[in-house]
């Protein structure tokens, strides 16, 4: 089986299992083809991480693929280029190292038993014959016109027309790059003609990115950080990955639950799961973003103990305030699970729709903005260093049931990442709701995500009225999203 945002790429993933591929071969193709026909979301001027299972072994690794910030991207350098912040959009944007291509090719050398060339291929050929634009495509270059159209790559890219759902979107650059790519290797992209044009459009455009940046650049894989729910083993990806989020507010859920039994459609329910992954993202924007340091960090707050503590915080009648700091993004997740029950559960991204929305024409990519994610502030865990890995709302998740996966689960989102995951187990695993209708029920989001400046409480409208009435006299700020619908409906074209 596999998933994903967007059919084609599915089909990608179907077609490299139905010719005896495994789900390294799988996720590599789905990877390099959403790069294609997602650009909006995601491409090869991004970054990803991946928690893979070898069934073999019976092992699950994790691989990050997140670039470090340029030698040149110092503080120093914002601030003598007039800047207090560092910008969303931009060259300025444009300090960490796309890391995505990394993790194709060291989980292929790793895991993978079919030719690169076979993998990447029906990516190339979507993009040199066109693949039918999706809505949420169209909708992202419509939004992000002026942003596209101020810097030269990306107009030359994207910028100089409209679009239409359906239309085809030709990418001959991009096809060539991934041509390159999948008969040079990684070294073209990193240390070849590939990092030269990066170099070029990054000095054009006034980024500190530099083609030494791309030559020093290693993913590397880890350790998934683990905690222990009943009978499960919860794994996610370990930090600069918000993926300890997920655990903190799954731990903290269940010591403030205990053996009590709730209702996962009450008005209980829901605030419990709020205060929750408020506590939880306080504890996570408190560990440093740097993997080492942070993922000891994150392991020592796993334990029962620290969850009690910050579970007694929760008043079961009263909200509390929200004091974390609220992320957004754009984000592709997609897994895969082979007939020998090896999985792979990815998660790829530019940051924001096209990331900086710089252009390398010549490559026929956008360059990601996820150094935006550094502060300027010194002394903060978050504070921008040469070589330092930035935060990432990026996170892929699973859970065994002993050494086996049960479930590869994952999605986009920002903030709403740990929600969306940790509302679906709770309803799965705590309450034993059939899967589909713990993907299905309606869910809520505290924070901003992608196209919204606002950082209150989101609820689906298809929440009971009554639920919404005891959450509001519990002190919640509330939002009530209208229109909003079960996937099992069908979506009008």
């Amino acid at each position: 089986m596999v998933t994903s945002p967007n059919a084609l790429a599915s089909q990608i993933g179907i077609g490299v299992l139905g010719e005896g591929g495994n789900a390294a071969d799988a996720i590599v193709a789905m990877a390099a083809g959403l790069s294609v026909v997602y650009p909006h979301m995601t491409g090869i001027g991004g970054d990803a991480f991946i928690l893979y299972h070898d069934a073999s072994a019976r092992t699950t690794h994790a691989y990050n693929g997140s670039g470090a910030a340029a030698a040149l991207a110092t503080r120093e350098f914002y601030r003598s280029h007039g800047l207090n912040v560092i910008p969303e959009r931009g060259g300025a944007a444009v300090l960490t190292v796309p890391g995505a291509v990394d993790l194709w090719f060291a989980l292929h050398e790793r895991f993978g038993s079919m030719d690169i060339g076979r993998l990447l291929a029906p990516a190339a050929l979507c993009a040199r014959d066109g693949a039918p634009l999706a809505r949420s495509v169209v909708r992202g270059l419509t939004e992000e016109r002026e942003f596209l159209s101020a810097d030269p790559g990306a107009r030359e890219l994207y910028g100089a027309q409209g679009y239409e759902i359906g239309d085809r979107l030709l990418q001959p650059a991009l096809a060539r790059t991934i041509e390159m790519i999948a008969s040079k290797g990684r070294a073209w992209f990193y240390a070849g003609e590939g990092a030269e044009r990066i170099r070029a459009a990054c000095e054009r455009a006034g980024s500190p990115l530099r083609g030494a940046d791309l030559a020093a650049h290693r993913g590397f894989f880890c350790e998934p950080l683990e905690a222990r729910f009943r009978a499960w083993r919860s794994l996610v990806t370990p930090p600069n990955s918000q993926g300890v989020a997920l655990l903190f507010a799954q731990g903290i859920y269940e010591a403030a639950s205990g053996a009590e039994r709730l209702d996962p459609c009450g008005a209980a329910f829901a605030h419990r799961g709020i205060e929750a992954v408020k506590l939880a993202f306080a504890d996570r924007d408190g560990l440093v973003p740097d993997p080492t340091p942070s993922a000891r960090a994150a392991q020592q707050l796993l334990g029962a103990k620290h969850a009690a503590e910050q579970a007694r915080r929760i008043d079961p009648n009263k909200a509390a305030p929200d004091t974390a700091q609220a992320l957004r993004g754009g984000t592709t997740y997609f897994a895969c699970v082979d007939e020998s029950g090896n999985a792979a559960s990815m998660i790829q991204s530019l940051y924001f729709h096209f990331g900086s929305c710089v252009g390398v024409p010549e490559l026929g990519i956008v360059l990601q903005n996820r150094g935006c994610a550094f502060t300027l502030d010194a002394g903060k865990p978050t504070s921008l260093e040469p070589g330092k890995r930035p935060f990432h709302t990026l996170m892929a998740a699973m859970l065994l049931d002993g050494d086996r996966p049960y479930l590869v689960y994952g999605t986009m989102g920002g903030d709403g990442q740990p929600q969306t995951q940790g509302a679906v187990f709770t309803r799965h695993i705590t309450f034993g709701q059939p899967l589909e209708q713990a993907l299905d029920a309606p869910r809520w989001l505290l924070g901003r995500t992608w196209g919204s400046e606002h950082t209150n409480l989101r609820l689906e409208s298809r929440f009971d009225e009554r639920l919404i009435d005891q959450l509001m006299s519990a002190g919640h700020d509330i939002d009530v999203l209208a229109g909003t619908r079960p996937y099992t409906d069908k979506v009008p074209d």
